[in-house]
């Protein structure tokens, strides 16, 4: 398996697939089976591959847990936000303790009484990314340049593109709210650090308090079937400023916003920090790969 993952293993096979007569890429089983291995003695192979099956195991260990951080993400803005159980000052579960209630038609829901209703374009400000030529882009790191983030670094490191700094880049941070625009229209993602382009676009929240819980909003199922629906109405499936703005959101009070605000964010710095840590622990196995199959670096 380690083997034929390694780089030059599917780049061969990717040169097959673009060579061949077919009206799209495709290898055939022979082009598979006439791969030549070298075959080091069993228990060499069963070093090699314990070693490269630890740094997976971590890897996928973080895929685990931040699969369950985002539930209990979820969970907790479920119980806040759409049950408003949220703890009121007798350390009660608001709703169900008898809480009071108000009928908004805006959202034609009961609310919290102290609660308000507002379009989220009174909340945020819409930022779409910018698009540098092809001829700008570059694929190794060098001063004056940034980090270019594209809708695939979302799925792997594989295509890392650096573009010129510039006054006309779109910057985002780690923390910051980013929304596909195209693709997977609607999908709400981590800032990452760098240029995005225009298939991104950032929500910038005005009030610095309410960031996670316009996250989460952004995240629950109505909205991202809403978002999913608009999207496919349009020409091409595309996501703009004005599906987003004439959403409407109930408006917790200040302190409610804080708590949410503290316990999200940790929460969210705790997926982070895995998801640095697993690029890190998989740019360490794929420099491993080699060396190890090499016989350069012994297991």
């Amino acid at each position: 398996y380690y083997y034929i993952t390694q780089d030059k293993i599917t780049h061969y096979l990717q040169r097959i697939a673009e060579c061949g007569t077919s009206s799209y890429p495709s290898i055939t089983s022979l082009d598979f089976l006439n791969i030549k291995i070298k075959l080091y003695p069993l228990e060499t192979q069963q070093k090699i591959a314990r070693t490269l099956s630890i740094l997976d195991q971590k890897i996928e260990n973080n895929h685990k847990i931040n699969e369950l951080l985002h539930k209990i993400l979820e969970l907790l803005y479920e119980q806040y936000f759409v049950r408003f159980d949220f703890l009121d000052e007798n350390n009660k579960p608001y709703q169900t303790s008898g809480g009071k209630m108000k009928f908004s038609k805006e959202l034609n829901r009961l609310i919290p009484n102290d609660f308000e209703v507002k379009t989220l374009g009174e909340l945020i400000t819409w930022i779409s990314g910018s698009q540098p030529p092809k001829s700008c882009h570059i694929y190794e790191h060098k001063e004056g340049y940034i980090r270019f983030i594209q809708n695939r670094d979302y799925i792997s490191n594989d295509y890392i593109t650096y573009i010129p700094i510039s006054k006309n880049n779109k910057i985002c941070y780690q923390y910051d709210i980013m929304i596909d625009k195209y693709g997977e229209a609607g999908a709400v993602r981590f800032g990452l650090q760098g240029a995005y382009n225009v298939a991104l676009s950032k929500i910038s929240v005005l009030n610095q308090s309410m960031q996670e819980y316009i996250r989460s909003y952004l995240n629950s199922k109505p909205i991202k079937k809403y978002l999913s629906n608009a999207c496919m109405a349009s020409t091409r499936s595309s996501l703009n400023e004005n599906h987003i703005y004439s959403l409407m959101l109930p408006i917790p009070p200040i302190n409610l916003l804080q708590k949410y605000e503290k316990i999200a964010k940790n929460i969210i710095t705790a997926i982070i920090n895995n998801n640095q840590s697993t690029q890190t622990l998989t740019a360490i196995r794929d420099f491993l790969l080699p060396l190890l199959l090499k016989q350069q670096v012994k297991p």
